[in-house]
């Protein structure tokens, strides 16, 4: 199966994050991405001012592993299998602490706290839909099971300690525990923040539950002397900030995957490139034959002949080495990329990037593109469109010894800067007029917006899709995106 979501991450960025899930039963999977950007004509970003590298360089794609799923409910309960890892992990760190036990130990506390943040997520997302009727049962049960999670967790923590574990090890710990304690107050406050904003006389019936919580969480974390952010901060908390980042980024890092990136097809592009040379030496050298033939050795019409065949063949190298390339670029991927895990292999990617014209564009992807408006196709002038694709595959046995853990796939997660789009904009907002009649009349501002039409074709096997996400934009930054169905 294969699946995307989209999101705004910062002001200039997009995220795009793409599932590809290996189902049981095959040895490899092979999925693919195709991408076509539709940007209007005024923006100027076309193939002589928006290079290859330049596409690259705006572009950061990185794999990670798909987080184990487990509903909260499951995950409260000491005897399903991520507390069960975590104990045996604890257990044989304080009979054996060896070198492996402790890389064990680490991983174990990464995955527990990983499922954790996915399942709480996953459970608040879902709260803010649920019906009135039954939102304050089911908040209540979120919170009892958070408690216990934490007690599950914590009363591991006080095993460790009662056992004298080295302070070197009980750290990782700790830095679990203070992981969970920012992970409930980031998800409950968003939760909170959303049911105030959409249905407020809800937000007033399950605030004390979950302030009760949120409370308890506050004063834990005061005593353990972890960072929490504050109203008055000097720094603005900027430090906060700062260590909440590394130690997100450290609890999901048993999560990312491995990476060489390297030139796709080598062989054939030097090829290519020895046919040009030998190419424009053929015309060099039937240019100095006939001139010898017809004027002899060594005299001025002769002399004249091989420079000027020369200067010609150093030309025709040059137009026939961009022939080939560009019409070889829209044919082969232009990297590799290989996954693999110190000696497993679970795969590889490659990927390709050109700009095309609507004549050779997917014509379905025209179609949910769905251009009709006449301002945009009678003006005399087209849309640019920048076609990225991927392909991926993946071993499925190497993916599922990779944890143990009943792993789903892999997440590609493509981020996308959008700042050279924004470099000839117009100015974010415009004076307008509003006339109120009776020759009273009022100024008052305008935004000027452009937008970005991504079409997204994924395949695998059995499926394919389309999915179109229209980006509204002006040269402040990203002002939203959704998707048009």
């Amino acid at each position: 199966m294969i699946g995307i979501n989209c999101k705004i991450h910062d002001r200039n960025t997009l995220e795009f994050k793409i599932g590809y899930q290996v189902p049981e039963g095959t040895a490899f999977n092979d999925f693919e991405m195709c991408t076509w950007i539709y940007i209007p004509e005024a923006l100027d970003v076309n193939r002589h001012t928006y290079s290859r590298e330049n596409f690259y360089r705006d572009m950061l794609s990185y794999m990670r592993l798909i987080t184990p799923v487990y509903p909260l409910e499951m995950l409260a309960h000491s005897a399903e299998l991520p507390y069960q890892l975590l104990e045996k992990a604890c257990k044989t760190i304080v009979a054996q602490p060896t070198k492996q036990n402790q890389v064990d130990y680490e991983k174990e506390i990464k995955s527990y706290a990983s499922i954790f943040k996915s399942s709480l997520r996953d459970t608040c997302k879902h709260l803010v839909t649920v019906e009135d009727s039954r939102l304050p049962i089911l908040v209540m049960q979120m919170v009892e099971q958070i408690r216990q999670v934490h007690h599950n967790y914590r009363s591991l923590f006080e095993y460790l300690q009662k056992n004298g574990l080295d302070s070197s090890l009980m750290i990782y710990f700790t830095y679990g525990d203070e992981f969970l304690v920012n992970t409930t107050e980031q998800h409950l406050f968003k939760m909170l923040k959303r049911m105030k904003e959409d249905r407020p006389m809800m937000y007033k019936k399950i605030l004390p539950m979950v302030s009760v919580l949120m409370d308890e969480n506050k004063q834990y974390a005061q005593q353990h002397d972890y960072m929490l952010p504050e109203e008055d901060s000097p720094d603005d908390n900027a430090q906060f900030v700062y260590h909440a980042g590394q130690l997100k980024k450290y609890m999901e890092s048993h999560l990312y995957l491995p990476t060489h990136k390297r030139r796709n097809a080598v062989f054939l592009e030097q090829v290519v490139f020895s046919l040009a040379a030998g190419l424009s030496m053929v015309f060099a050298t039937v240019i100095s034959f006939a001139f010898q033939q017809t004027y002899g050795n060594f005299t001025l019409p002769f002399f004249m002949a091989l420079v000027i065949s020369y200067m010609f063949k150093d030309r025709i190298k040059e137009l026939v080495r961009n022939y080939f390339a560009n019409r070889l670029s829209s044919k082969i991927f232009e990297y590799r990329i290989n996954i693999n895990v110190d000696d497993m292999k679970l795969g590889w990617c490659k990927e390709g990037v050109d700009f095309l014209t609507s004549d050779k564009t997917n014509p379905h992807s025209l179609k949910v593109r769905n251009r009709h408006s006449p301002l945009v196709i009678g003006r005399g002038t087209e849309e640019q469109i920048v076609f990225y694709r991927k392909k991926i595959h993946l071993n499925r046995k190497a993916v599922g010894k990779m944890s143990a853990y009943p792993l789903q796939g892999v997440h590609d997660i493509i981020r996308y800067n959008l700042y050279e789009y924004m470099r000839k904009m117009d100015n974010p907002q415009v004076p307008l007029c509003v006339n109120h009649g009776d020759g009273e009349m009022e100024e008052v501002q305008g935004n000027k917006v452009y937008y970005l039409n991504f079409v997204f074709r994924l395949k695998d096997a059995h499926n394919k899709l389309y999915r179109r996400y229209r980006v509204c934009l002006s040269r402040v930054g990203i002002l939203n995106i959704e998707e048009i169905e």
